[in-house]
């Protein structure tokens, strides 16, 4: 399928990264305009907002960063990845002839594509950045520690996924294509992956 893939070209592996200056401010990451920084008056250009933990040591994503009153300037990391809407077009045309075993092939291996484009990216960034083998960990948006797909706007906003991928978003602020990842990645050393102590539909319940 891979060979298939390559030689008819409906995978198509494509990603856009970028790395802003930011600081955290109770909850909220607060990203700032590169430009302002350099000129000592910081502009701030997005706020994402992270649920913290209801028990445990009551971590929230916004605590990897420097806090505002600290005087210190981070940085954080922003990336996108898609394999391309052919995959998906393929999928539909499969499942409509009746062909549901290719077509759920071809939806699996455009999912696994998806998922290594993201951790090649997350791979590259972490390179660049100098981290240290096991640092720099990628969440991703629709899960426990960042549930709010609607802030994937903020992503969009930040960075060309529309320009350079083709991308879109749904209504409900879904990827289109489906087989596309989002992610922030946090270099802080000390940062991991956890829950916050209540369901996906918990969460969905309050919003």
């Amino acid at each position: 399928m891979q060979r298939h893939a390559l030689r008819e070209g409906w995978l198509k592996p494509q990603g856009v990264y970028g790395y802003w200056p930011a600081q955290s401010s109770g909850n909220d990451l607060l990203l700032y305009d590169p430009v302002s920084v350099e000129g000592g008056s910081l502009r701030e250009i997005a706020r994402f907002n992270f649920p913290r933990q209801l028990s445990a040591d009551r971590r929230c994503l916004a605590d990897y960063f420097a806090p505002v009153d600290s005087g210190l300037v981070d940085l954080v990391a922003l990336q996108v990845v898609t394999v391309g809407q052919s995959a998906t077009d393929r999928f539909d045309q499969l499942h409509t002839a009746g062909d549901y075993s290719e077509a759920y092939f071809t939806h699996g291996l455009a999912v696994q594509t998806a998922e290594a484009a993201a951790e090649y990216l997350h791979r590259h960034i972490r390179r660049e950045l100098g981290l240290k083998s096991g640092q720099g960990k990628r969440y991703s948006w629709g899960y426990p520690a960042i549930p709010d797909l609607e802030q994937h706007s903020l992503v969009f906003d930040l960075l060309p996924a529309e320009s350079q991928l083709g991308m879109s978003l749904t209504s409900a602020y879904q990827l289109v294509p489906e087989q596309s990842t989002a992610a922030i990645i946090v270099h802080h050393p000390e940062a991991r992956y956890f829950n916050i102590g209540e369901s996906r539909l918990e969460q969905l319940m309050k919003e």
